[in-house]
């Protein structure tokens, strides 16, 4: 029997949940979250989802919040086989509901600019994990390309983060596929991604700027990357709300066999091993290694992901984990705060997030 357990059940932790459930992939479901009422309510939507198409996996929830004391012993007595994170203090969808003041100033900010608020539950998370002295695959789904370097850089971190990279597969298959006659399964990727470069894929128009990536494409040998690459970044618009949630929930949906499998399956993620960005790797038995294709190095992967940093407003993760900031994200920050920030140490996050926030709901009241 293979336990998953699920931490934090927002709206992103909700949709693995379904997509998971109802692929009937594992046999053991735990979530693991702070809303008991939320909690039990998901988890019975996710047993009739999972039971209209005949899966029945033992689905169940635990109260844990892994800022409280004795977070640590709490999350051992789950005893995950795998565990994915997902909690944010301001998730990506949050700036749309937010009205007057406070969605002007949360609008100029970029993605970076809120990454206090994604680094401060982790950082609060892994002491917990710490605790715990578990030692099976953790995944990371809150902004893992930034947020699992930041945590390599100081400390343990998770051995991957799931979703972003893997979700511009299709759109390059398709393109590839459609300009040779080749079924889009039959098109083998290879990708080095940013989370920036999302964006850019699944636009109304196509980008005068997307970020570098490295795309490889074979059809039965046949190199066809040229193909694969003139279409990558042509207009194919998506619904940049709730909906886009689903997608991340699909790259679960993928990664946890492979990692619980014994047959190293390639997959797409952001994170792996702390590094900042999207690559392909060759995922089996609770690790992850990089399938970079042929001809790729190391070296060259990791710096077209962190020379594409800026899209997302940041300038450098440096060495100890301090996020240093672009202008645009220091002008972001001036506006909301009043003041000129130009990085985030990580043991700065929690206090600083709190601030962002408590701004944001002055500017609202």
């Amino acid at each position: 029997m293979t336990r998953l357990v699920l931490v934090s059940l927002g709206a992103l932790g909700g949709d693995i949940l379904e997509a998971v459930a109802r692929a009937g992939i594992v046999d053991d479901i735990v979530v693991a979250s702070r809303n008991a009422d939320h909690g039990r309510k998901k988890v019975n939507s996710a047993r009739v989802g999972a039971g209209i198409l005949g899966k029945f996996p033992t689905i169940r929830f635990e109260p844990f919040d892994f800022n409280a004391p004795g977070a640590g012993s709490a999350l051992a007595r789950l005893a995950p086989d795998i565990l994915i994170s997902a909690p944010s203090l301001f998730p990506w969808w949050a700036a749309d509901a937010l009205t007057g003041r406070a969605a002007e100033a949360a609008r100029r900010m970029t993605f970076g600019g809120w990454i206090a608020c994604h680094v401060a539950p982790l950082l609060a998370f892994r002491r917990a994990w710490v605790e715990s002295g578990l030692a099976c695959p953790w995944v990371n789904a809150s902004y893992p390309d930034i947020v699992n370097a930041v945590l390599a850089r100081t400390g343990p971190a998770p051995l991957c983060g799931v979703g972003n990279v893997e979700e511009l597969l299709p759109k390059a298959r398709i393109a590839a596929a459609e300009a040779v006659g080749a079924r889009p399964e039959d098109i083998e990727i290879r990708l080095v991604a940013p989370h920036a470069a999302e964006y850019h894929v699944y636009a109304e128009r196509e980008s005068e700027d997307p970020p570098a990536v490295l795309l490889q494409a074979l059809w039965r040998g046949r190199d066809v990357s040229a193909q694969a690459r003139a279409g990558f970044f042509k207009p194919m618009p998506i619904p940049y709300r709730m909906d886009f949630n689903l997608l991340t929930a699909s790259a679960a949906a993928k990664l946890i066999p492979a990692l619980i499998g014994s047959v190293p399956v390639r997959c797409h993620v952001p994170g792996p091993l702390g590094l900042v960005g999207g690559y392909p790797v060759l995922a089996a038995g609770g690790q992850v290694r990089l399938d970079l294709a042929p001809g790729w190095s190391e070296a060259e992967a990791i710096a077209t992901n962190e020379s594409a940093l800026g899209h997302d407003g940041i300038a450098a993760v440096e060495g100890d984990g301090t996020v240093a900031f672009t202008d645009a994200t220091r002008a972001g920050l001036k506006t909301l705060l009043g003041r000129d920030v130009a990085r985030l140490r990580p043991h700065e996050a929690a206090q600083f997030a709190a601030e962002q926030l408590a701004t944001l709901k002055s500017l609202s009241d």
